[in-house]
């Protein structure tokens, strides 16, 4: 009879169940800016390799990512290949990270994982209110999937399965913070571009914050029930740091030298602890999907308008000390979604979400309540062969929006390529108008295996 190593080491007779696959796929991207003060971005090639191992009770599962990032200007912080788990600002070309790489036992009803995770919580798209364990990399932001916007964090985490119910602990031992684009970099936020406009003759450093000790206090932990049946119910709780980005200031630097002005602008990331307590539910009525969830979050932080920073009107050398920014409120966040399909190879879906900051002060920027709107539209044609997909959003409280869409010829089962468009439009500090000038066309070639 034929043996398989065990994870960890020892050998047994192999099994049915036993199993090993390996998924792969490589991307090539091309872009083009369309407008000519967006900052250009390089080529790319970046590759992912999925490994699910099975053998006996033991699980194991990893998927990793690499390759070169187009939208990297330059390595003056960071020459290592390997992406790590401690820093903001991060620009490895070439880079490898492990989006997952988890071992998983079970026990009876019981799944244990250890390892770097991303975990699914809440039911809406692209900003699921409940899903608050896994911080992003927005350096690609609105390019890239909420899944692979996710960063892995390391976790132990356990779920318990009793006929209709599950219920799942999360434990993460410490911070990891979410990934930013740098200064001189086509996804940055708008922070630096919107304060230093002009940066033809300076150049903007951004730095790397501290992060809280890795020490247990500094942990995240969560649990989340579930109850099965025609309407699936979950109720999600949450202590940790929140994963959603915003800054505290220190003090403007400018320095003359030989190449120009030099600027510190004084702001870096802050990371503060909330309490999350939500729910989620989907049922299906008729020919809809339909799926909710709302949180009631404590002690969140927000960002005063960029006009309150203060900020000199005109840039001059020396040091400029920055009064506080941060506004720590309660919010209250929720969103309803329905999954329609007009015909066999076309699905609708429909989203609407909402944030409301209670007792809102009139220095924030943000208003009483932010809305987002959005409307997708997927599509098959010529029996699968092209593929489309438009994507629709609005932001109504500042008259911000994105358009994004999508063609893509199926050459055979393992080749596919595309093209993909995106258009934003909005004031500069609201969610899409931030990245007003990114508008970019973008040509995709894929292979899976």
């Amino acid at each position: 009879m034929a043996t398989l190593p065990l994870l960890f080491g020892r050998t047994e007779p192999l099994r049915a169940e036993d199993s090993c696959t390996l998924a792969g796929r490589l991307t090539s991207r091309a872009t083009w800016a369309l407008d000519d003060s967006s900052i250009n971005e390089d080529p790319s090639l970046s590759g992912r390799l999925a490994i699910d191992a099975q053998r006996g009770s033991w699980h194991l599962y990893s998927w990793l990512e690499g390759g070169w990032d187009g939208t990297v200007r330059g390595q003056s912080r960071n020459h290592a290949i390997v992406k790590g788990l401690g820093a903001v600002y991060q620009d490895s070309t070439p880079y490898l990270e492990a989006k997952d790489l988890y071992a998983e036992r079970t026990y009876g009803n019981v799944d244990a994982r250890i390892g770097i995770q991303r975990f699914a919580w809440g039911r809406l798209d692209e900003y699921p209110v409940n899903d608050l364990f896994n911080p992003w990399d927005y350096r690609q932001f609105l390019m890239r999937s909420l899944e692979e916007r996710k960063i892995g964090v390391p976790a132990v985490s356990a779920a318990v399965n009793r006929l209709e119910w599950t219920a799942q602990l999360v434990w993460v031992p410490w911070l990891v913070p979410y990934r930013l684009p740098e200064a001189d970099e086509r996804w940055s936020l708008d922070s630096a571009c919107v304060l230093f406009p002009d940066t033809s003759i300076a150049s903007v450093t951004l730095r790397e914050p501290g992060l809280p000790a890795r020490e247990l206090t500094n942990g995240s932990v969560g649990l989340r029930w579930q109850l099965l049946g025609e309407v699936e119910w979950a109720l999600n709780l949450f202590h940790g740091f929140d994963p959603r980005p915003v800054f505290r200031t220190t003090a403007l630097n400018v320095i003359d030298t030989n190449q120009g002005l030099a600027i510190d602008p004084g702001f870096v990331p802050s990371f503060n602890k909330i309490t999350s307590l939500g729910m989620d539910a989907a049922m299906v009525a008729g020919d809809w999907s339909l799926r909710a969830e709302a949180a009631y979050t404590v002690n969140r932080a927000f960002n005063v308008r960029q006009e309150l920073w203060g900020y000199p009107q005109s840039i001059a050398t020396g040091l400029t000390r920055l009064p506080p920014v941060e506004v720590i409120r309660d919010t209250f966040d929720y969103g309803i979604a329905g999954d329609y399909r007009l015909f066999e190879d076309a699905i609708l879906t429909l989203q609407a979400q909402q944030s409301l900051i209670l007792d809102r002060p009139d220095t924030l920027y943000e208003r009483a309540v932010e809305t987002i709107l959005w409307a997708n539209l997927k599509t098959g044609w010529l029996n699968q062969k092209v593929e489309t997909a438009v994507n629709l959003a609005c932001n109504p409280e500042h008259g911000a929006s994105m358009v994004k869409g999508s063609v893509n010829y199926v050459i055979n089962d393992a080749w596919k390529i595309g093209v993909i468009g995106l258009l934003l439009d909005g004031p500069p500090q609201s969610v899409f108008g931030r990245y007003s000038m990114n508008d970019q066309v973008v040509l995709e070639a894929v292979y899976s295996w």
